[in-house]
């Protein structure tokens, strides 16, 4: 009886060898971008949590007839080496890193003295390190207190939402508002931009910027204070 047996064939050692010659020239090309692909993809990530607030807070404003407050939040981050010192975290050490939206009702609060506000969501952290730029790139944070109302930069209060990270109420914000017509409070232009243009600017913070330049990888939102239509630029995209 004739009995047959099948020979499984293995890898020799010079295929072995042509297999890691390739993940190594592959690994020598990936490895030194990694930090630009992740830094890509952080800007990416607050982009979208950016864009989405003030699209949701534009929208609300408009279905609910009433002013949205849009705040853009500082904070000192006490992971991150510097901003809290001697255990002390002062929000003018720390960068602008989150956004919260808030309805503006008709009713005064008898123990401020000011409008009512009511979270519409929880405040919005940015990935750890990406920041709202606070130079000219920025327009609504640079130009705060230019004008007596707005935008114009204020401390939480006791009523005001918490933050994660042990953070608490230990923060400030610039602030500005969509209209229930769609515009905003915000005046017809800044002092950094004589054509009436508003910028939300947001980079990594390790990424330097000279002057009115962004870095390579950077996002930024337009506002028109007048329609408060918006554009979003990015390097390498059409605006939208």
């Amino acid at each position: 009886m004739n009995t047959s047996s099948s020979r499984i064939r293995a890898f020799s050692l010079i295929e072995l060898m042509v297999v890691i010659f390739i993940i190594g020239i592959i690994a020598a090309f990936v490895v030194p971008a990694m930090p630009t692909i992740l830094r890509g993809s952080q800007i990416a990530q607050g982009s979208q949590v950016l864009a989405d607030q003030l699209n949701l807070a534009r929208q609300y404003a408009l279905s609910k007839n009433h002013p949205v407050e849009v705040r853009l939040i500082r904070f000192a981050d006490p992971e991150v080496p510097g901003e809290v010192l001697n255990g002390v975290s002062t929000p003018s050490n720390g960068a602008y890193r989150a956004i919260q939206i808030l309805e503006t009702l008709d009713t005064v609060d008898q123990s401020t003295g000011d409008f009512v506000r009511l979270p519409i969501d929880k405040p919005q952290l940015l990935p750890q390190a990406v920041v709202l730029n606070k130079s000219r790139l920025s327009t609504v944070i640079n130009d705060a207190g230019s004008f007596p109302t707005t935008p114009s930069q204020s401390t939480a209060g006791t009523k005001d939402p918490e933050l994660p990270r042990n953070i608490s109420r230990n923060y400030d914000f610039v602030w500005f508002r969509f209209m229930p017509d769609g515009s905003t409070n915000l005046p017809a232009r800044s002092n950094s931009d004589p054509n009436g243009a508003w910028f939300i600017t947001l980079l990594n913070m390790n990424d330097p910027t000279t002057g009115n330049t962004p870095p390579p990888n950077f996002f930024t939102i337009q506002i028109d204070p007048v329609s408060g239509s918006m554009k979003q630029f990015r390097p390498g995209l059409a605006p939208q």
